[in-house]
């Protein structure tokens, strides 16, 4: 049985406790085991569920040129394969500059954010929190294989609203059943969609530093950040908030935790229309009657 490898950072800690089963930790977050390929590719599966923003690789035995292969989510670095040989693909240097700047000097509205998040204050009201709210549809479930097809945000700041929806050009052909439920068509695609880099780069701008809030968000992470490696990106580092985990403390007797259930048990009446930028929209309004949220975003914007 080959050799395996998993290096995890910034992950659950329940995923650490089922690699442990399995693998033994010979330094911080870097784990090695001997098991076959089944249960190589279950633990695998089990760490790309678990990070949806935290970064994992796996290295391991196989008979190719190189005697190794390895794969990596969320990573600066991801695998190309090139005559069957798995090489390293590295960021553009200018991202890399760009970002680092970014980090270093912040633009004049960032720093006022940040200045005023931090600066000592007494309790302020919900109105003055600063947060997105992302939302995207795909054609399909699976990460891995699946595409975006549209990205939609409502960024709150202070009390202004504003909104952010682009639709993305599709090569092959819409599965029918994608455009039964959401109503996007290929002619849709066609004529309004634009490249998946331009829109990324877009959103970026968008969503800037804020904290990201989503229902159920590891599923739009999963795919935002599969999509931003893949096109040489940063992957999104913000701050995030899974507003279904906040309605399962405050609501314990919901039948299901689907979003109408949800939207109806806070009395929005609307129906999902699997848009993106109209399901944002209503995962805003829910934001701001999801109690045990509120509390917890403006306990750690006030202080």
């Amino acid at each position: 049985m080959p050799l395996t490898v998993i290096t995890l950072k910034k992950v659950p800690p329940s995923l650490r406790g089922d690699l442990s089963k399995w693998m033994q930790e010979i330094a911080t977050g870097v784990y090695v085991g001997n098991f076959n390929t089944k249960i190589r590719a279950q633990l695998w599966d089990r760490v790309v569920q678990s990070s949806s923003t935290g970064e994992a690789t796996m290295s391991y035995a196989i008979q190719n040129e190189i005697g190794y292969h390895f794969e990596t989510i969320n990573a600066q670095r991801r695998v190309v394969e090139y005559d069957g040989i798995p090489l390293v693909a590295l960021p553009k240097i200018n991202q890399l500059i760009e970002e680092t700047e970014r980090k270093k000097g912040y633009s004049n509205a960032a720093k006022f954010r940040k200045a005023k998040k931090f600066a000592p204050k007494a309790k302020g009201p919900i109105e003055s929190l600063n947060y997105v709210v992302i939302d995207i549809e795909t054609d399909g479930l699976k990460y891995k294989e699946n595409q975006i097809i549209e990205i939609g945000a409502v960024k709150a700041e202070g009390d202004k609203i504003s909104h952010f929806q682009r639709l993305i050009k599709y090569e092959k052909n819409i599965p029918a059943e994608i455009t039964e439920l959401t109503g996007i068509t290929q002619k849709l695609l066609e004529k309004e969609g634009i490249s998946m880099e331009r829109a990324l780069k877009e959103f970026i701008d968008f969503i800037e530093d804020f904290d990201l809030v989503g229902f159920e968000v590891d599923f739009d992470l999963r795919f935002l950040n599969r999509t931003l490696s893949e096109s040489n990106m940063q992957i999104l580092t913000n701050k995030v908030f899974d507003l279904n985990k906040f309605v399962k403390r405050e609501k314990i007797n919901l039948k299901n935790y689907k979003l109408d259930t949800v939207l109806s048990a806070y009395k929005i009446r609307d129906r999902v229309p699997h848009r993106a930028l109209a399901d944002a929209k209503l995962i805003y309004q829910l934001s701001t009657k999801v109690n045990k949220f509120l509390k917890k975003i403006n306990k750690e914007y006030h202080y």
